[in-house]
C-alpha cells in the first residue's frame, strides 16, 4: 500500500477529534441537535487550521445512517464512503481550477436533484475566492435559497475577497490559529503512534514554525523524519529542514552587533547563508527574537519558549536596552521593506547588521534614554520635595562627549526607583469627569480645526508640537481633555511653565480655553469604555468607576523653585539638542 503523509493520516474523522476550534465545534453540534442547520456556511481562517476537515465531519454527521448526529459513528457506509470520496451526494468542488461562470451553472443545475443514499447533499466548495464575478453571479440566487435537502460550505483563506452579496446569505465560521499547546500536544500523540524518536526541544520548535496550521506542523514532522538518520530526531534537523536559524546563533550576531563587532556578525551571517538559509526568513526570525527579548524584558510572556529557560538568551537581555532593541526592529522591518524590489537581498541585509552595530548610534540611543529618566525624575522631586531642598535633592550626572566617545559599550542604566506619591498630587477622575459630562461637539470640532494651523505656526516650538501630536477628547466651555501615547509628555505638558505657554498660544486663536488635562491613551481607553458602558438618555452625567490617572496636578513653582527649574531643563535641552546634532 503507498505511504499516506501524516497529515492526510492523522486528518480528524469526528467532532471530538478535532484540535482547536472549540466554537465552532459547539455551535456546528447545536444546531445538528436542535435542527436549525443553515443552508449555507462560510469557513474562513488560516491555511491548515481544519476548514475542510470540519466541513467533511458536518457532512457525514448530517447523512450518517444513525443521523443526523451530533457525532457520525464513522463506521456505516455512508461515513466511509464520505471519508474515501465516493459518496454522489457529497461533493467537493476546487474553485482554484473549477472557478468559471459554466462550472457554477453546472452545479446549479445538479443542485436540483435529490440525495441518492443520504439525507442531505453537501456541496463544500474549496478556496471560494477564486471564482471569477460571472461565477459569484451565477451562486447567488441557489445559494440564497437551495432546496431543503441542499448544504453549502464555503471554506477560505482570504474572505474579504468575496463579495458582500454571497457573505450575507452564509453564516460565517473565523477559524483561528492554533496555539503552541495544541500543536505540542498533537504532535506527541502522533509521535507516540508512530513510535517517532524526537527531543522536546525539536517538536517545540516544529510547533513554532508551523505557525498556527496542524497540516504545516504534521507536514513538517513527515519531511523531518525522512530527513533525520538519526535514532532521535533533533532541533538541528528540524532547523534544516524548515529553513528557520538556530536561536543560539541569532543570540551570538546580535550579541556581536550590541558590541560594535561588525566583521563578527557578519561572518555569522555567511555561515547562516552556507547552510542554505533564506535571506527573508534570517530577517523574520531576527524580528521574532526581538519580539521574544521585548516580551521577556516587559514580562509580557505569551507562551512558553525553550528560549526563555536558556541562560544565554537571559543575559542578552539583560545587556541589551529597550531602545536599543525598538531601533534594531525598525532597521529590520525598513530592510525587509526595501530589498523586496530588489536581487540584491544579502547586502540590504549586511548593511542594516553593520548599522546595528554602529557603536555610536548606541550611544545616542543610551543617553538620550537617560537624559529621559533624569526628567522624568525632576518631575517626580517637582512634585514631592519641598521647595527649598529641591536644589539639593537633585544631582545630575550628564557624560561630556570625551565620555561618550571612550565607551567600550553601550552602558546598562537602571531606571530609577519610582518614588512615591500622595494621590493629591494626581489629577482627579472627578476633574476628567466634569468636562465629560459637560463636553460640546461643537466645541470640540472648532478646537480641531485650529489644531493643524498651531502645527504649522508653531513648528519650532517643542510642547505645542507635543500637544497638536494628541488627540482631543472632549472639551466644554473653557477646558478640554487631550490624549498622548506617552505618560511622560502628559506629565511635560502639565508642568506650570509649559501649561503657561501652551495657554498663551491657544488665546491667540480665540480659542476661550483656559485650563487642559493630558491624558495617557491607555487609561482615556480604560475611562472611555466606562463612559460608554454607563451613558445613555436617561443617564447623561456619568458617575466614572474611580482609577488613578498618573499624570501629576499643575503646580505654581515660587520665583526661586522657578529659576532653578528653568536653568535645569534648559541645560537638559542644550545637552540634547547638541547630542543629536552631532
Amino acid at each position: 500500500m503507498a505511504y499516506v503523509a501524516l497529515y492526510r493520516a492523522y486528518r480528524p474523522q469526528k467532532f471530538c477529534d478535532v484540535v482547536g476550534q472549540q466554537h465552532i465545534v459547539k455551535t456546528l453540534q447545536n444546531a445538528i441537535k436542535l435542527n436549525k442547520v443553515a443552508h449555507a456556511y462560510l469557513f474562513c481562517g488560516p491555511r491548515g487550521t481544519g476548514k475542510t476537515t470540519l466541513a467533511k465531519i458536518m457532512a457525514k454527521a448530517l447523512n450518517c445512517e444513525q443521523g443526523p448526529s451530533v457525532e457520525p459513528c464513522d463506521e456505516c457506509e455512508i461515513c466511509k464512503g464520505i471519508q474515501k470520496g465516493t459518496v454522489a451526494d457529497v461533493v467537493e468542488i476546487d474553485a482554484a481550477s473549477n472557478n468559471g461562470a459554466d462550472d457554477i451553472r453546472a452545479l446549479r443545475d445538479s443542485v436540483k436533484y435529490l440525495p441518492s443514499v443520504g439525507k442531505y447533499k453537501v456541496y463544500i466548495i474549496d478556496e471560494v475566492h477564486m471564482l471569477s464575478n460571472a461565477a459569484f453571479n451565477a451562486l447567488l440566487k441557489t445559494l440564497e435559497e437551495p432546496p431543503k435537502h441542499v448544504i453549502f460550505i464555503l471554506a477560505t483563506t482570504e474572505p474579504y475577497k468575496l463579495p458582500n452579496t454571497i457573505l450575507s446569505r452564509c453564516q460565517r465560521f473565523d477559524f483561528q490559529s492554533l496555539t503552541m499547546e495544541d500543536l505540542i500536544k498533537r504532535l506527541k500523540i502522533v509521535t507516540a503512534e508512530e513510535n517517532i524518536k524526537i527531543s522536546e526541544e525539536a517538536i517545540l520548535q516544529i510547533a513554532s514554525a508551523s505557525e498556527g496550521g496542524m497540516r504545516d506542523a504534521l507536514s513538517l514532522l513527515d519531511q523531518t523524519v525522512s530527513f533525520s538518520i538519526n535514532e532521535e530526531i533533533t532541533i538541528e534537523d528540524v532547523l534544516s529542514v524548515s529553513g528557520n536559524v538556530s536561536y543560539k546563533v541569532l543570540c551570538n550576531m546580535l550579541n556581536a552587533c550590541l558590541d560594535g563587532d561588525g566583521p563578527t556578525a557578519l561572518q555569522l551571517l555567511d555561515q547562516i547563508l552556507k547552510e542554505g538559509k533564506e535571506v527573508p526568513r534570517i530577517i523574520n526570525d531576527l524580528i521574532m527574537f526581538l519580539r521574544d527579548v521585548l516580551l521577556l524584558k516587559n514580562q509580557a510572556i505569551l507562551e512558553d519558549k525553550m528560549e526563555y529557560h536558556q541562560d544565554d538568551f537571559k543575559t542578552f537581555c539583560n545587556r541589551v536596552m529597550k531602545s536599543i532593541v525598538y531601533d534594531w526592529l525598525n532597521q529590520l522591518n525598513e530592510t525587509n521593506n526595501n530589498m523586496r524590489f530588489s536581487t540584491q537581498k544579502r547586502a540590504y541585509l549586511e548593511l542594516a547588521l553593520l548599522k546595528m552595530s554602529d557603536v555610536k548610534i548606541h550611544e545616542e540611543i543610551s543617553l538620550i534614554e537617560r537624559i529621559e529618566q533624569l526628567e522624568h525624575t525632576i518631575d517626580m522631586l517637582a512634585n514631592q520635595t519641598p521647595l527649598e531642598e529641591k536644589p539639593k535633592a537633585i544631582e545630575i550626572s550628564i557624560p561630556t562627549k570625551e565620555e561618550i566617545k571612550q565607551m567600550d559599550q553601550p552602558q546598562i542604566i537602571e531606571k530609577p526607583k519610582p518614588i512615591e506619591i500622595s494621590t493629591e498630587d494626581e489629577i482627579q477622575i472627578s476633574e476628567v469627569e466634569e468636562i465629560l459630562n459637560s463636553a460640546s461637539k461643537a466645541r470640540k470640532i472648532q478646537l480641531q480645526g485650529i489644531w493643524k494651523k498651531i502645527s504649522e505656526d508653531y513648528s519650532g516650538v517643542f510642547v505645542a508640537q507635543i500637544l497638536v501630536a494628541g488627540e482631543i477628547v472632549a472639551v466644554n466651555d473653557n477646558k478640554m481633555v487631550v490624549v498622548l501615547n506617552d505618560l511622560g509628555f502628559c506629565n511635560r505638558l502639565m508642568r506650570y511653565e509649559n501649561f503657561v505657554r501652551i495657554i498663551e498660544i491657544l488665546d491667540k486663536y480665540n480659542s476661550e480655553i483656559i485650563d487642559y488635562i493630558c491624558l495617557p491613551k491607555v487609561v482615556w481607553n480604560k475611562i472611555k469604555v466606562d463612559y460608554k458602558s454607563k451613558y445613555s438618555l436617561d443617564n447623561p452625567k456619568v458617575s466614572l468607576e474611580k482609577i488613578s490617572i498618573g499624570v501629576l496636578r499643575r503646580k505654581e513653582p515660587t520665583q526661586k523653585e522657578e529659576s532653578d527649574l528653568e536653568k535645569l531643563y534648559e541645560f537638559i535641552e542644550k545637552e540634547k539638542i547638541e547630542i543629536l546634532e552631532d
